[in-house]
């Protein structure tokens, strides 16, 4: 009886001194792991942290190479010199309505808004460069936006322009014309129900829009938004009532295309002659119809090469953007608005008139081939908004005989 009180006795303090040495080792590997886990945040935070970056300072270093550096680099950076930069920062400012915030100035947010448009940059990506929230950038865009809207008036307008030179030569002909009119296709981003009303006749989603342009390249009328399905027949007809219409001063008209009808203020070539400009390579006219689309085509050129120089310094303009229809047909409105600032502004610019120098060889180069197409698929949308009348067809007659009676007289003297 006792031997078996001894043997319990000794086995259940053996028991506990086992259980006391698990609980010594548990608590000797918390106290181990606890410690560790303070060398880690030590070496983390005293030893390999990263150096504190001054935000304000990367920003004020990237703004001042952007627009206060050369005015190459802001060219190509922004589209505009640095002169051009800040003056439309002053009109947005006096005119449009645009105001600095308390974080913000003025010409960081025309510069944000610059930069998108010239290349079509998400804002994580502007985010990344102008270190900025992208709600902060969102909110500067739509100001800027709203600013130039608010000025376009100012811009998209009929203003008299001296030519000299060859681009002289070009319209000496068409004395009462005030320049060409045509319509492109603006690639858009809808919802997939909207998606079939905007798909145009080569099944890309577009919108149709209707522009004219001056001799000098300069646009006076802007008519974005229409779905890319809607024919230049409807735009055209919309352009004439609207409100905000387009207008025609009395005995002026604009060159047209021969997929328009050739009636009052609207001078279209013959139909079934040769027109584009590369069909004439190596050809010379043999008759007054020919002699006149020929020189019809080059003075209507001009619109073609409008387009291009928008599409070519605006890079939004060229693909699908990430914003609302709404929005992009307005961000359409602003390139155009843009394109005439710059065109005004170049005037004393050198390096934007050999940026638009460049521009246009390379859209002269596109228009060829682009030319070749159209004839190669004779497509031609016909647009019976305007009336033919005999009047108007009479006037035509008349002007492209004495072209080619000029044009005989001055070949027998060669």
């Amino acid at each position: 009886m006792d031997h078996s009180i001894v043997d319990t006795a000794m086995t259940s303090r053996k028991r506990k001194r086992e259980e006391y040495k698990k609980i010594i080792l548990l608590a000797a590997a918390c106290v181990v792991h606890m410690v560790i886990g303070v060398v880690i945040w030590y070496h983390n935070n005293y030893f390999v942290k990263e150096p504190t970056r001054n935000w304000e300072l990367e920003r004020q270093s990237f703004l001042n190479r952007l627009y206060r550096g050369t005015n190459k680099d802001c060219i190509e950076q922004l589209r505009l010199s640095k002169n051009a930069f800040f003056n439309l920062c002053r009109i947005l400012q006096e005119k449009g309505g645009l105001v600095r915030t308390r974080n913000v100035p003025t010409t960081e947010a025309v510069a944000m808004f610059l930069h998108i448009l010239a290349h079509n940059l998400k804002y994580r990506v502007v985010q990344f460069s102008y270190c900025r929230s992208k709600e902060t950038i969102s909110r500067q865009f739509n100001d800027v936006l709203r600013a130039v809207m608010k000025v376009s008036k100012d811009y998209l307008n009929f203003q008299p322009c001296t030519l000299e030179g060859a681009e002289a030569n070009k319209w000496r002909w068409f004395e009462r014309c005030i320049g060409a009119l045509d319509g492109t296709h603006i690639p858009v981003t809808v919802s997939p129900d909207e998606r079939p009303r905007y798909r145009n006749r080569k099944g890309d989603v577009s919108t149709n829009v209707l522009a004219a342009c001056g001799p000098d390249l300069r646009f006076i009328y802007v008519l974005p938004g229409w779905e890319g399905s809607a024919g230049d027949s409807r735009v055209l007809r919309d352009a004439l009532r609207r409100q905000n219409k387009l207008e025609i001063p009395t005995g002026k008209y604009f060159l047209v295309d021969a997929g328009y009808t050739n009636g009052p203020g609207f001078l279209a070539p013959y139909r079934g002659t040769r027109y584009h400009l590369n069909e004439w390579i190596g050809n010379t006219p043999q008759s007054y119809k020919e002699l006149f689309n020929l020189r019809h085509a080059s003075a209507r050129n001009a619109i073609e090469r409008s387009f291009g120089i928008l599409k070519k310094r605006w890079s939004i303009l060229r693909t699908p953007s990430f914003f609302d229809i709404k929005t992009q047909i307005r961000i359409i409105n602003a390139c155009f608005v843009l394109h005439n600032f710059i065109r005004d502004e170049q005037q004393t610019d050198q390096l934007l008139e050999v940026q638009d120098l460049e521009f246009l060889s390379v859209v002269d180069e596109e228009l060829v081939h682009q030319s070749r197409e159209e004839v190669q698929n004779n497509v031609i949308d016909d647009i019976t908004t305007i009336q033919a009348t005999e009047e108007w067809t009479r006037f035509r007659d008349t002007l492209a005989m004495n072209m080619f009676a000029n044009y005989q007289v001055r070949r027998n003297f060669a």
